[in-house]
């Protein structure tokens, strides 16, 4: 955290819910475990914000990066409807992953 405190970038970690429980289908199994495989190849650029009283940068987070994602899923033999599900997966995070606080 203190890299980022240097860099002047904003990162607050989410604390999971234990209350929040979801069953996943049997058949989707495959597309979640890989979503989850791939969760470190997102493509992110910092965004600056603010005046000269005060500068703030965060992270906006573009998508996956489509080639690590394929070398993952090859790595792991994973099914070729897998890509599919995975884009659309993140087409869904990325809302949530560039949400701003007001």
């Amino acid at each position: 955290m203190q890299q980022f405190r240097e860099l002047n970038v904003n990162v607050s970690p989410v604390e999971p819910d234990a209350e929040e429980v979801f069953e996943i289908m049997e058949c989707n199994w495959p597309s979640f475990s890989a979503f989850l495989a791939c969760a470190s190849q997102w493509r992110v650029v910092p965004a600056v914000s603010g005046s000269m009283a005060g500068i703030a940068t965060t992270l906006v987070f573009l998508g996956l990066d489509h080639t690590a994602v394929d070398v993952t899923l090859r790595r792991l033999d994973a099914p070729a409807h897998v890509f599919e599900d995975i884009l659309a997966m993140a087409d869904a995070a990325l809302p949530v992953l560039n949400e701003v606080d007001a």
